[in-house]
C-alpha cells in the first residue's frame, strides 16, 4: 500500500471518546526524522503500490430520465422523494413539474471530484495494533516501530484533514457527483430550515413548530449520509483483497497540481505512545529511545512481542 520510505499507519478505536492512531515504520532514518520533526508524510495516490487507488468511475452532469433512469431516480431520492421507478416519478407533480429547474440549479453544487483527487494527499491508517500482517509488511517483521497518535489532534492539526474508514469491494464503484450536489443542497436547506423554525418558535411564540424540527433533522442526516457514502467511494475504496488491513485513511485537500507529497505537522501532544518491535536492533533502539527522551519525554514506550502459544502478538 505505502510507497517506500513512507509510514504505514494504524488506528486503535477502542475508546470512542478519544481514539488513537499509530503509523508503522520500518527502522529507517526517514522514520526517525519524521518523528523527530513531528510530521506525517501524506502522498499523492500515484505513490502507493495499489494500482487500483482511486479506481472509482465518476459520472457527472444532470441525468436524463429517459436515457439515465437509474441516475435520475438516485437524484430524486437524494432530493427527498422515495421513488423506485421513472413511472412512479411521473405520477408525482412535485418531482416531474420541477426537476428541470431544480436539477439545473444543483448542477453547480456538484464537486469536481476528478480535480479534487489530484490535489488530495493521503496518509493510511488501520485499526489493529497487533495485526501480524501489518507488522510484517510495514514494520519490517517486528524490526520497526509504530507511533500511537491522538486522532483528534492529528485530524485538526496543520492542513485540516478528514478521516474515513476504507471500504473494501469486489468491483470498483460508480459514483455520481450530481447526486452529491443535490445531497449538499438538501443538507443546507435542512440546516437553514431548522434555524428559521427555531427563530419562529422563539420570536413568534409558536411552540407547535417543534415537530417540524425533527423532520428537518432527519432529512439533513440522510443527506449527510449520502455525501459521506459518496465521499468514501471516491477517496477511500479499495479491492477486497486489502481488507486485512482494515485501513482508516486521513485525507488532506491541497491546491497542488503535481504529485509531490505533503509533510503535515502535528503537535507534540498528539503522540500518545510508541510501540517497538521486539526484533529491533539494539543500535536502532538506542537511537530511537534517545530521540524520544529528548523530544517526547514521558510518552509511554511499549513492546510488541510474539506470543508463545499462538500466532499472535502481545503489546506490553
Amino acid at each position: 500500500m505505502n510507497p517506500q520510505k513512507s509510514p504505514r499507519c494504524l488506528t486503535n478505536r477502542s475508546n470512542t471518546q478519544k481514539s488513537s492512531q499509530a503509523p508503522f515504520h520500518a527502522p529507517t532514518s526517514y522514520a526517525l526524522q519524521n518523528l523527530k520533526e513531528g510530521t506525517l508524510l501524506c502522498q499523492h495516490y500515484a505513490a502507493y503500490n495499489d494500482p487500483f487507488e482511486y479506481w472509482a468511475r465518476i459520472v457527472e452532469g444532470v441525468p436524463d430520465p429517459e436515457q439515465e433512469p437509474e441516475r435520475f431516480i438516485a437524484a430524486a431520492r437524494a432530493w427527498g422523494f422515495d421513488v423506485e421507478t421513472i413511472a412512479e416519478a411521473r405520477t408525482k407533480p412535485s418531482i416531474w413539474e420541477n426537476f428541470d429547474e431544480y436539477f439545473d440549479e444543483c448542477r453547480c453544487y456538484a464537486p469536481p471530484f476528478d480535480v479534487m483527487r489530484e490535489g488530495m494527499r493521503i496518509a493510511c491508517f488501520g485499526s489493529e495494533q497487533d495485526n501480524l500482517l501489518l507488522w510484517s509488511h510495514y514494520g519490517d517483521g517486528l524490526r520497526g516501530f509504530c507511533v500511537v497518535f491522538d486522532e483528534h489532534l492529528i485530524t485538526n492539526s496543520e492542513f485540516k484533514g478528514y478521516l474515513l474508514d476504507v471500504s473494501y469491494l469486489k468491483s470498483p464503484p460508480v459514483v455520481d457527483s450530481f447526486v452529491y450536489g443535490i445531497a449538499w443542497d438538501q443538507d443546507w436547506y435542512s440546516q437553514t430550515a431548522i434555524q428559521e423554525t427555531n427563530a419562529r418558535i422563539k420570536y413568534q411564540g409558536k411552540p407547535e413548530l417543534r415537530a417540524e424540527i425533527q423532520m428537518y433533522e432527519e432529512s439533513g442526516a440522510g443527506a449527510i449520509k449520502t455525501m459521506r457514502d459518496i465521499w468514501q467511494q471516491v477517496f477511500a475504496t479499495k479491492p477486497a483483497e486489502w481488507s486485512y488491513e482494515r485501513e482508516r485513511r486521513l485525507l488532506v485537500q491541497t491546491d497542488k497540481s503535481n504529485n509531490t507529497p505533503l509533510l503535515r505537522s502535528y503537535p507534540r501532544e498528539a503522540v500518545r505512545a510508541v510501540i517497538v518491535g521486539e526484533q529491533m536492533s539494539e543500535a536502532y533502539r538506542a537511537e530511537l529511545l534517545a530521540m524520544l527522551e529528548k523530544k517526547y519525554a514521558g510518552v509511554p514506550v511499549r513492546t510488541a512481542r510474539r506470543a508463545q502459544s499462538a500466532y499472535a502478538l502481545v503489546i506490553e
